[in-house]
């Protein structure tokens, strides 16, 4: 929170796409890496995660295959001022990353050693 008490929300100043990485640069000085296929794994879209039934309420499973090994980010957008939206070199793009998404997720070594053991341990 700012000294008179609003949330501050880290915002991407940059983002690079590479073969193995995506790299975004925060506002707040931060710089979050992230490795491509686990990115894409991560994705929070419906497809990949599957979602609510109204009828039944439990999830549906998700419908997306196995990411491949060599999957990369091939573009971004900037949804409003809350997520990106990254397009992946296997076809998909429905997926919809808001910044406090991925910030959780960050891989560099300092958020990663900050995460309780039993989030390490399930990232593996």
């Amino acid at each position: 929170m700012t000294a008179t008490g609003e949330l501050f929300l880290a915002r991407p100043r940059s983002v690079e796409l590479g073969e193995t990485h995506v790299t975004i640069e925060w506002s707040d000085g931060h710089r979050s890496v992230f490795s491509n296929r686990g990115l894409r794994e991560s994705c929070p879209c419906a497809l990949c995660q599957g979602e609510a039934s109204p009828l039944v309420g439990s999830r549906a499973l998700p419908m997306v295959p196995d990411v491949p090994a060599g999957v990369r980010a091939s573009e971004y957008r900037m949804v409003g001022l809350y997520a990106i939206a990254f397009a992946w070199s296997d076809g998909h793009s429905t997926g919809i990353y808001p910044y406090d998404y991925l910030l959780a997720r960050c891989e560099c070594d300092a958020c990663v050693a900050e995460r309780p053991e039993s989030l390490i341990e399930s990232r593996e």
